[in-house]
């Protein structure tokens, strides 16, 4: 059951709040981003400031756009540290909150999906403020399809800060019964992923290949290109999507030397599927 689907990718058509169509609680597709204050690498980068507001503004407002999507939920850690991650999400009615462990994110996404009675889930993260609606919902489009998971490409395509996963919200809830491996529960999916003959896979893909361009947020350096396109193209309604980036980058390359010294750290036990990388976890 492994596909790849490689289509160009692009953001000529964006969909506004009207995308949601219906409540959270009702069920659906619900775009399900984790956050935290407590990043290792950068503490409280989500609230840094980015366009006309942070970086979890400009996170949550793409998801938004997503199309087909029927809401969306911040997956937040239990405590008091996060609570400016709540006080942003208060500002935004159609966004759900839900809370559960820091360290395993496994259950907090789990949490997640049965508190809003989700029927499929899109994972972002919220240290993406470049994710572009478009292909996020091209990945949905691959899951619902296909009733099974789907992901942007592990090695290939879209740049790291695009990357989307879909599934059904059944996948979650057996990952949570079963996954006891520390990394699998820390990193959500890995435990669905290694297992494509129960699980399915489809890979969506793009051409060409700018997988090698780093659009997400894990130390200052991140920061500081994230920074310089949203000054450049602008915090606009609609926001631009991958297509305006990536004109900016091909017309002004010195820019990616900018966070060009940041590492990325490998997904452990990566299957003969592909050999993702995971960032910073959050």
């Amino acid at each position: 059951m492994n596909h790849s689907i490689v289509r160009p990718l692009s953001s000529s058509s964006w969909l506004n709040d009207s995308a949601m169509t219906s409540d959270l609680g009702s069920g659906g597709a619900i775009v399900i981003i984790q956050a935290r204050m407590t990043s290792s690498r950068l503490p409280g980068k989500v609230l840094l400031s980015l366009g006309a507001g942070t970086v979890l503004d400009c996170v949550l407002q793409r998801a938004r756009r997503i199309p087909g999507i029927d809401g969306v939920c911040l997956a937040v850690p239990e405590g008091d540290a996060h609570q400016p991650i709540i006080d942003i999400a208060n500002n935004y009615k159609s966004v759900y909150v839900a809370r559960g462990p820091e360290a395993d994110v496994l259950e907090r996404y789990a949490i997640a999906t049965r508190e809003t009675n989700a029927r499929y889930v899109v994972r972002i993260t919220s240290d993406c403020p470049l994710i572009d609606p478009v292909l996020s919902g091209e990945v949905l489009s691959a899951a619902v399809s296909t009733d099974a998971y789907a992901r942007t490409s592990f090695d290939t395509g879209a740049p790291l800060g695009l990357d989307t996963e879909a599934m059904p919200a059944r996948f979650l809830f057996e990952a949570d019964a079963e996954a006891d491996d520390p990394a699998d529960r820390e990193h959500v999916t890995p435990y669905i992923w290694k297992r494509p003959e129960r699980f399915g896979a489809t890979y969506i893909d793009r051409s060409p290949d700018r997988r090698s361009w780093r659009l997400t947020l894990d130390e200052r350096p991140d920061y500081k290109l994230i920074s310089e396109i949203y000054r450049v193209l602008g915090d606009r309604d609609p926001p631009f999507g991958f297509d305006a980036v990536e004109a900016l980058l091909l017309a002004e390359p010195e820019l990616l030397a900018i966070n060009r010294s940041v590492t990325h750290t490998p997904m452990p036990e990566i299957s003969e599927i592909g050999r993702g990388v995971e960032k910073d976890a959050i």
